[in-house]
């Protein structure tokens, strides 16, 4: 018998197919969405730099009863992006959720100081992940059940650090290509939604919440809570439900109340911004 309750008695997601890039730590977004993803149902197929640690991964969720198969390397690379699609639908024989969680930091520079290559390269980063995933899968027959994306957006995009202005563009382009993406597929009942987290307790994070377990941060924000990579994770997987059916083209802030307030950021360096948004 499995051990996946919702499996067993249907689920929300039955006989549904996943893609969740960036969802090897623990904690991460995109472990957390996979992991609930695959107790409403679904099969998952996810994604990691981290050979090591996608293994890990996928013996966990497969512990929870969970089918789930996994494709190792850059979430950019076209190679990985053929490969999470041929799993999904060689694997599972369709495709019909996409979780876009990678993205980031290549490095921090004020704006009098910035590199062409800095900006330009951490823009990409943060754009072309999502966009050839969803171009692929759709090739492969997103649209033939209705199918959702979500991306994984930032708080930062509400905020003025200046230290982070590369970070920033690279999401407000994510945020405009999602409402794009959600006109243009809207026809073929493909919904595109995205979630913008404020900083949250994942591992890429841990520096900063580590010491207090983030009570001082989440002293911060209106709410007084910090966020959880669950708090995201939920947020995510009601875009992805037939809860939201009517609900496409909207970016989700998912921050305790931060991006009600204005000024900066603290700078975090971070290479996948699933985990430290």
């Amino acid at each position: 018998m499995s051990d996946n309750p919702n499996r067993d008695g249907g689920g929300e997601f039955a006989g549904k197919v996943a893609i969740v890039t960036g969802a090897s730590l623990d904690p991460s977004i995109g472990r957390s969405t996979a992991t609930k993803l695959g107790r409403g149902g679904a099969a998952v197929v996810i994604n990691a730099r981290n050979v090591d640690g996608l293994r890990a991964a996928e013996a966990d969720l497969a512990a929870m009863g969970i089918p789930v198969k996994t494709v190792a390397g850059p979430a950019d690379d076209p190679a990985v992006v053929t490969a999470l699609v041929d799993a999904a639908v060689d694997g599972f024989g369709r495709v019909d959720l996409i979780v876009n969680t990678v993205g980031g930091s290549l490095g921090q520079s004020p704006p009098m100081a910035i590199t062409r290559e800095s900006l330009l390269d951490t823009i990409a980063l943060n754009i072309w992940a999502p966009v050839s995933l969803v171009q692929e899968a759709v090739r492969r027959g997103l649209a033939d059940g209705g199918g959702a994306v979500v991306n994984i957006s930032s708080g930062t995009t509400h905020k003025t650090t200046p230290m982070m202005i590369a970070y920033a563009a690279g999401k407000s382009a994510l945020n405009a290509i999602t409402r794009t993406m959600a006109r243009d597929l809207g026809g073929q009942g493909i919904r595109v939604n995205g979630v913008a987290p404020g900083l949250t307790k994942t591992s890429a994070t841990r520096p900063m919440w580590e010491a207090d377990d983030g009570q001082s941060a989440g002293a911060n924000v209106p709410l007084a809570r910090f966020t959880e990579a669950d708090d995201i994770a939920n947020a995510v997987v009601f875009l992805l439900s037939d809860r939201a059916r009517q609900i496409t083209g909207v970016v989700i802030d998912v921050d305790g109340g931060n991006h009600l307030q204005g000024g900066g950021w603290s700078p975090i360096q971070q290479t996948t911004s699933a985990a430290a948004t």
